[in-house]
C-alpha cells in the first residue's frame, strides 16, 4: 500500500516522462479509480491508502499509449457512464452532437435502427432518452456486439434492445419499419493511418476507424441501404469526418431517395452530422 498524495505525484512524474499529454489529470483519473472515488474525493483524504500493484498495472497500460478509456475500462457520454474497451471506439465528444440532432430531428421516433454500433453508446443513449421506444442496434463486430450487450445491461434497457450481427443492412430485412436510422459508421481513408496519434493507431479497432481509399465507402453503402429500412418521410443522421461534407453532398445529388436537411457543425465549426429525410 501506499498514500493517495505519493501515488499521484509518482503516478503523474512516470506519465510525463511517458509523453502522455495530460499526466495531471490521467493520474487523478487512475488513482481514484483505483481507490473508488471521485478525482475531487481524493483531496478530501490524501493520505488514503492506495493499492499500488492495482495502480502499477494501469500505470503500465496507459505508459503505452493505451487510451484512458480502456485502461479505466469505462468512460462517460452526456449523463452516463459506458463500459468501453479495445472491442469499439472510445465514446468522443462529436458524437454527443449526432444524438443531440437526433432527439431534436426525431423527438417522437419510436422504433430505431442503430447501424455500427460499437459499444451501442447511439441505442443506449436513445432508449434513455426515449423510454417507450425501442431500437435495433446493428454491427459486424460480435465483440463488439458483446460490449453493446454489457452496456446496455448495465442501464437496464435490454429487453428494449435488440441487438444484430451484420454488414450494415444485410441481417435485416427491407420492411421500411423504423421510424429513425442513426450511424457513427468509420469514415477515415486509409492513407491516414500513419498520421494518427498513437493511442489511436494502436490500439482502436481497425473496422471501426477505415473505409476504403477516400474514407466513404460505408457511407455510400449506407446511402444505398438506409432507405429500403425507413418509413418515408423518416431522418437518417451520421456523422462524417473533417473535409467530407461537399463529397457526401455530392454523393446526394445522385441519390432520389434522400432529402438534405442540414450539416450539423461541431463545437469546432466543422461539418459533423449529415441531417437527411427519406423522400
Amino acid at each position: 500500500m501506499t498514500r493517495a498524495r505519493e501515488a499521484l505525484r509518482d503516478a503523474e512524474r512516470r506519465l510525463e516522462r511517458a509523453g502522455v499529454d495530460s499526466p495531471r489529470v490521467d493520474a487523478e483519473l487512475l488513482v481514484a479509480h483505483v481507490v473508488g472515488v471521485s478525482r475531487t474525493g481524493l483531496y478530501a483524504d490524501p493520505e488514503r491508502d492506495v493499492d499500488a500493484d492495482a495502480l502499477e498495472r494501469l500505470l503500465v497500460r496507459r505508459e503505452s499509449r493505451e487510451p484512458l478509456a480502456y485502461v479505466l475500462g469505462e468512460w462517460g457520454f452526456r449523463r452516463l457512464t459506458l463500459r468501453t474497451d479495445g472491442r469499439a471506439l472510445v465514446p468522443r465528444p462529436e458524437t454527443e452532437i449526432l444524438i443531440e440532432a437526433a432527439l431534436a430531428e426525431a423527438p417522437e421516433a419510436r422504433r430505431v435502427l442503430d447501424l455500427g454500433t460499437g459499444s451501442g453508446i447511439l441505442a443506449v443513449t436513445w432508449l434513455l432518452e426515449r423510454p417507450d421506444s425501442r431500437a435495433v442496434a446493428v454491427d459486424v463486430s460480435t465483440d463488439a456486439l458483446a460490449l453493446a450487450r454489457a452496456n446496455g445491461s448495465r442501464h437496464s434497457i435490454l429487453p428494449r434492445l435488440g441487438l444484430v450481427a451484420g454488414d450494415w443492412t444485410s441481417a435485416l430485412s427491407s420492411r421500411k419499419s423504423f421510424d429513425l436510422a442513426i450511424s457513427n459508421p468509420p469514415y477515415l481513408a486509409l492513407r491516414a493511418a500513419s498520421s494518427l496519434p498513437q493511442t489511436v493507431r494502436d490500439h482502436d479497432p481497425e473496422q471501426a476507424l477505415f473505409s476504403g481509399g477516400d474514407g466513404l465507402d460505408a457511407i455510400r453503402r449506407l446511402l444505398q441501404e438506409v432507405p429500403h429500412q425507413l418509413k418515408p418521410g423518416a431522418p437518417f443522421l451520421f456523422e462524417i469526418g473533417a473535409g467530407q461534407a461537399h463529397a457526401v453532398e455530392s454523393q446526394l445529388r445522385a441519390r432520389r431517395a434522400w432529402r438534405l436537411v442540414q450539416i450539423v457543425p461541431d463545437l469546432a465549426g466543422i461539418p459533423r452530422v449529415v441531417v437527411l429525410r427519406r423522400t
